[in-house]
């Protein structure tokens, strides 16, 4: 293999006849064990790739008479797709020109070559059932009475192989029709083969079922292509799809169908509606109605998994998308089966199988992405049919939530309910379904908020009245501690209680744009629905269940953020800002109900004093346990759990108004302090010294123009003493303090300037000389420090070039003079060394920095620039393309050649290139030559750019290809 891989150009004519002669007839050997038949043909090809067809002229007829001999026909199909994978789209090991000669020539083999194809797939499907005929089935919504289709290939008459032969000429098609022109060369004779193959009847072997797999996959590699051909692709689509519906019709009457058929006939309708049903919907000839039922009958009758109804689901999704108001006819009994599907009460026994206890990486269990996606399709059905969406699933709702009022009235008389089998069953299907339509009603509230007159508002109305209700019932009445055999119907009756507060932080919205006088009213029945729930964290020996905390928590929060109530005298809200911690509530709950809590201070209309007030209030209550200023250092726990939530309250505020930041800067000033007075007792506690200076940097990033520059300048000076002192090189505290100083860079005002000296003397002297031997070390240190070596050259640019704005902008003078001209080679040499890094982020950053400097400063034009860096960069881009170890980031790598070598374009031609080219080994110089000569010296980016990749791609072959 390496002979013909990398020898064979040089290899006397008579021992590569010789091997080629030879090889090819060891292939055509009876006894030879199938992989080492696979091999021998693969060398084969490799010296087509090579000789086809000016020295090895008969290599595709040969293949084609293979193809012609019944004993020889699986070999020829080999060849064929081992030929369509190798010389359509070779490896790296042949030159561009190569490659695009391959191409061409194979090109014009795919006409006959789809011919002998066709007839191949004709003469192995002429055997038909013993009646000669088969009868089409019926549409699927047709109510005749046909018998079963008999079998298309009866399996005693087939010849042996036949099936074999079938598979891989499906197989070959399927590779073809990757790479070839469709619309020029898909014939209706060859369509009806390979649908012919793709027909599923009973009675089918393992072997047939394959073929039919198969058949149904090279179908698919078909919808998978664009079609460009406007005549010729509307007849193609047609008919690809009217074909298709036969598919479905024979498996009207069968009672079980292979999975993966399942499957494949699945993605045909999500390819053909994807990609191609804008274009071929308009068309006169194609049956949408027909459509419709084929999707239809799928969605609800033929699939028979769960991820394969939600297949279709999504190509519902599609469709309804595509042209909405063509398919409102069928939007209600779409929705109507989809409601069905969802519903415990029709659907058990598929339902109770999904898991509701493992989270997926959307952090959902099977059950809530199961229904999420059935949400979505009925959300998707009401933008088209509004009105009548929502009251099928109010119709449905109302059913659950009697049956939900029926069962709380007996326990609200404190009765012991034993329910038997059969009742709780139905007791249970009914509760998870209100649960599910409180879901889905909650996602279409977005109806009512437009000023469209024909969406009823009594309806929003309604379901938001009578959840309110249900609410207080369940909440008066502790429905969550009932007396209920069997428990699991109570755990029913807590997650209905959860949703229908749920349900309520999207009804907010609706609730936001009422009449004033509604609007206060049913606000207020909200924060009744939810706040005793968190009250509960105060007095209650046995608390409700963390879902129901959990879900009121969220609600309190949507309340405070979309409603924005005056809550400040309220004894509950002001008993809850004053609370160190929140003992029965889990930390995410306790992170939702502090943001509501600031909300609640900082968005409502209200006297200013008073605000600042509760502000105060809330801010010292979680300051607290650091102690005051002088004080002995708490314990790390304690900071800890102190700064989290000090930090995430900054975080809140950070889109407030400019009055509530000053606010917050004067109620936090005094923690500000305490926070760097004991940062020098933590430095060495990674994880805490972690925390506190995360808490500093949203105090710089939230209230930067609020601190002034006075303290801004003392707090980082004192931070830059303690991390040099302690000389802290690398790790996620130091990442933090370095974020801390882009943003102090960054910022506007020229009193932050005086950092720069102190900034670059930290990173340069301390920290780079850490972590630059080995930047994938820490990638993390190493991608900050880059951002922080942007922002210097960014925004501090005039500390090395002190220079008017006019002549910074205009034409560079090569004696120009620099400031700190050390530093700024040392920054851009560091840039220049993250560009060899293997880590793609790294490199990525580096890159993009270099980039935007060159566009803002013109980096690149610079004297300091050209003469100590320019061609280094080059090489290192250079470099990197020729090891593909950034493969998916060339045509940014080639960019920024084109960028570079725009900087004296006759050097890079006449001098860096064949400098490159010199520093290759295993080139000769004839190769080096023919690189040169191939190379494009048009100067413009595309031209550039692509001559570049070209060069590189070239080069790779030559080194791959060469002897030894």
């Amino acid at each position: 293999m390496t002979t013909i891989g990398r020898r064979w150009p040089i290899l006397p004519w008579e021992d590569r006849a010789l091997t080629r002669s030879t090889l090819y007839t060891l292939s055509l050997e009876r006894g030879v064990a199938p992989f080492v038949r696979n091999k021998v043909v693969k060398l084969v090809v490799d010296i087509a790739r090579h000789d086809w067809p000016h020295f090895y002229p008969d290599f595709y007829s040969n293949i084609l008479q293979l193809l012609s001999h019944k004993h020889t026909r699986l070999l020829g199909l080999i060849y064929l797709r081992t030929a369509s994978e190798e010389l359509a789209t070779p490896r790296e090991d042949l030159p561009i020109q190569r490659k695009n000669e391959l191409f061409r020539f194979l090109s014009a083999q795919v006409p006959l070559t789809l011919d002998s194809l066709t007839v191949l797939l004709k003469e192995a499907t002429k055997l038909q059932s013993r009646s000669g005929t088969v009868t089409p089935p019926p549409s699927p919504t047709s109510g005749q009475t046909v018998a079963p289709a008999r079998a298309i290939l009866d399996v005693e008459g087939l010849a042996t192989g036949t099936s074999e032969v079938c598979i891989a000429t499906l197989d070959v098609l399927a590779h073809l029709f990757s790479w070839i022109e469709l619309s020029e060369h898909i014939s209706t004779n060859l369509l009806d083969a390979i649908f012919t193959c793709a027909r599923y009847h009973d009675s089918m072997n393992g072997k047939q079922i394959e073929m039919a797999v198969q058949a149904v996959t090279t179908i698919n590699e078909l919808l998978y292509r664009p079609l460009c051909s406007p005549d010729v692709t509307d007849r193609l689509l047609v008919e690809i799809f009217q074909n298709g519906v036969t598919l479905f019709q024979f498996l009207e009457r069968l009672d079980s169908i292979n999975e993966s058929y399942m499957e494949k006939l699945t993605e045909f309708l999500q390819l053909f509606v994807t990609n191609h049903l804008k274009r071929v919907e308009s068309c006169p000839k194609f049956p949408v109605n027909t459509l419709l039922e084929v999707l239809c009958h799928h969605t609800f009758q033929q699939c028979s998994t769960v991820n394969g109804y939600l297949r279709c689901l999504d190509v519902w999704t599609t469709l309804l998308e595509s042209t909405q108001s063509r398919y409102s006819p069928v939007s209600l009994a779409l929705a109507e089966r989809v409601l069905q599907k969802m519903s415990f009460k029709l659907n058990t026994r598929t339902l109770k199988d999904l898991d509701t206890e493992s989270l997926d990486e959307n952090e959902e269990t099977e059950w809530q992405h199961f229904l999420r996606c059935n949400i979505e399709c009925l959300a998707k059905i009401a933008d088209i049919s509004p009105i009548p969406i929502f009251t099928l699933l109010y119709r449905s709702w109302r059913e659950g939530l009697i049956m939900f009022g029926e069962l709380g009235a007996v326990i609200a008389n404190n009765q012991v309910i034993l329910l038997n089998e059969s009742e709780a069953s139905n007791v249970h299907a009914h509760l998870r379904d209100l649960a599910s339509t409180t879901q889905a009603l909650a996602r279409l509230y977005s109806l009512f908020l437009g000023d469209d007159q024909s969406i009823d508002q009594s309806l929003a109305e309604e379901v938001v009245s009578q959840t309110l209700d249900a609410c207080k019932f369940a909440k008066t009445n502790q429905l969550y501690k009932a007396s209920l055999q069997p428990a699991a119907i109570v755990i029913d009756l807590i997650e209905v209680h959860s949703q229908l507060l749920a349900s309520l932080q999207a009804w907010c919205h609706w609730i936001a744009n009422r009449p004033e006088k509604t609007k206060e009213s049913l606000c207020q029945r909200c924060i009744d629905s939810c706040i005793l729930a968190l009250d509960y964290t105060t007095f209650c020996d046995n608390p409700p269940p963390a879902n129901l905390t959990h879900s009121a928590t969220h609600l309190f929060q949507s309340i405070t953020a979309v409603l924005k109530p005056v809550l400040w005298d309220e004894p509950t809200f002001r008993k809850l800002i004053s609370m160190v911690t929140y003992p029965f509530l889990k930390p995410d709950t306790i992170k939702v109900l502090r943001r509501a809590l600031v909300n609640a201070i900082v968005l409502p209309h209200g006297d200013g004093s008073i605000r600042e007030r509760l502000l105060g209030t809330m801010v010292s209550t979680l300051s607290i346990p650091l102690g005051l200023e002088g004080q002995l250092a708490p314990s790390e726990s304690t900071i800890s759990m102190t700064v989290v939530p000090l930090t995430q309250l900054l975080e809140d505020c950070s889109a407030s108004s400019t009055t509530i930041k000053k606010m917050l800067h004067s109620c936090l000033g005094s923690t500000i302090n305490r926070t760097l007075e004991l940062l020098p007792y933590m430095i060495r506690c990674q994880s805490v010294c972690e925390i506190l200076l995360s808490f500093l940097h949203s105090v710089f990033s939230v209230l930067q123009q609020q601190l002034g520059p006075e303290f801004t300048q003392n707090a980082v000076q004192r931070m830059l003493y303690i991390y040099t002192r302690e000389n802290i090189s690398a790790g996620p505290a130091l990442d933090q303090l370095l974020e801390i100083l882009i943003l102090v860079v960054s910022a506007p005002s020229n009193a932050f300037k005086a950092f720069v000296p102190s900034v670059t003397n930290l990173c340069l002297g301390q920290v780079w000389p850490a972590v630059g031997n080995d930047l994938s070390a820490y990638p993390d240190t190493t991608l900050v420090l880059l951002k922080l070596f942007h922002s210097i050259l960014m925004h501090r640019w005039q500390y090395f070039y002190n220079t008017s704005i006019l002549r910074t902008l205009g034409h560079t003078d090569e004696e120009e003079s620099v400031e700190h001209k050390e530093e700024l080679v040392a920054i851009l040499e560091a840039f220049g060394q993250a560009l060899l890094q293997p880590d793609v982020n790294i490199f990525r950053q580096s890159l993009q920095s270099l980039e935007q400097l060159n566009v803002r400063w013109r980096l690149y034009q610079r004297a300091v620039f050209k003469v100590h860096l320019l061609e280094r960069f080059l090489m290192a881009l250079f470099t990197v393309l020729f090891q593909q170890s950034h493969n998916l980031l060339a045509d940014e790598i080639a960019t920024a050649i084109h960028s570079l070598a725009s900087v004296n374009i006759a050097w890079f031609f006449g001098h860096f290139l064949p400098t490159f080219l010199a520093s290759c080994e295993g080139v000769d110089d004839m190769q080096k030559a023919t690189l040169l000569g191939n190379f494009d010296k048009s100067t413009d980016q595309p031209t550039l750019t692509r001559s570049v990749l070209q060069l590189i791609s070239d080069l790779r072959c030559y080194q791959f290809c060469r002897p030894g």
